[in-house]
């Protein structure tokens, strides 16, 4: 079978995109096409400089229609990205009727180990899904808020149902997408929720190896390993991990060597095996960009005086405790 998979992104993940299509690269056995849609010329004009092997770049201008340029003047610039989430598998698939699948990806996954046991999974079913999987005394209210399931990646096979599933999110999409929780909406996201119950071959994927991200790292704390290579949860492998809000410092921190103190800058050992992987991949992508595009700094922090980065630290850490004392 062929792999085939889309993203989007502008400037400010472009790190991340080059960093999730190095992965794909590396998991992914072919044939494997990523399509990106670049959402700025800037992103257009390095990706093409950069020549990357199995990518299909698609710009901004080809892309949007009439009534996404209408609803674009509605929605912030976040808004409109959520937006697109469905529309642009719509769009390969309309331009590629001979497809057999097409998989949404957020530009800040990474994948870990091989793709395929997620396509054996998913088997002949229309549509797949991958819940969020909470962690924590208040899962069931965040939950509620955000959808039992996450965007980070979604299967969509080309067949009836699932084209009208994708057909149907696209609309909604379009209808309404802002960041704000309503009892049935929030974003692109929790319009997943009813997909079951609308649509037939919908299926959930089982199993932890995908969609680990800080929502749900807890569930995982001492039972994460590495082995001859590979990332394990208890006995399963890590297939991705969704590294929502991760940045990185540019020039690199001697001390921090990713983003502001945070989940991300905890002990333990995910940060060996999950968080410095994904770090020094974004380094590894940050200097294949500013190769074609010296000076380049898109989704970049910039680094701090050692003062600001101790204080920092010593108040996330009393902030830390100070929660977790009072049982949050």
């Amino acid at each position: 079978m062929s792999y085939n998979f889309c993203t989007l992104f502008d400037k400010n993940f472009l790190v991340h995109g080059l960093a999730l299509y190095r992965s794909l690269e590396a998991n992914c056995p072919e044939p494997l096409r990523l399509w990106i849609l670049a959402m700025d010329d800037e992103t257009y004009e390095i990706l093409a400089a950069l020549h990357l092997p199995n990518v299909t770049l698609i710009h901004l201008e080809e892309f949007e229609d009439e009534e996404l340029k209408r609803v674009k003047e509605t929605r912030s610039r976040v808004e409109y990205f959520w937006t697109l989430s469905p529309s642009l598998p719509s769009y390969i698939l309309r331009k590629n009727p001979s497809l057999e699948t097409i998989a949404y990806l957020d530009a800040d996954l990474f994948f870990y180990s091989s793709v395929v046991p997620l396509y054996e999974s998913f088997g002949t079913h229309s549509v797949m899904l991958i819940p969020h999987r909470i962690h924590g005394k208040d899962a069931r209210t965040r939950e509620e808020r955000s959808g039992k399931y996450n965007v980070g990646m979604l299967i969509f096979r080309n067949d009836e149902n699932g084209r009208a599933c994708l057909e149907w999110w696209r609309e909604r999409c379009n209808e309404w997408c802002y960041d704000k929780v309503e009892p049935t909406r929030y974003g692109d996201q929790k319009y997943l929720d009813y997909f079951e119950e609308k649509f037939k071959g919908v299926y959930i994927l089982p199993g932890n190896g995908a969609g680990v991200s800080r929502w749900n790292i807890g569930t995982y704390k001492g039972n994460i390993r590495g082995e001859q290579g590979a990332v394990y949860l208890g006995e399963e492998k890590l297939i991705f991990f969704h590294f929502s809000n991760f940045k990185i410092y540019y020039p690199p921190s001697s001390w921090l060597p990713w983003g502001p103190p945070s989940l991300y800058t905890t002990p333990g050992t995910e940060k060996d095996f999950t968080y410095r992987p994904y770090s020094e991949a974004l380094y590894r992508a940050m200097e294949d960009i500013r190769a074609v595009h010296p000076g380049f700094l898109g989704g970049t922090l910039h680094r701090p005086s050692l003062y600001r980065q101790v204080t920092e630290t010593i108040f996330f850490i009393l902030k830390t405790q100070a929660k977790n004392s009072f049982g949050n």
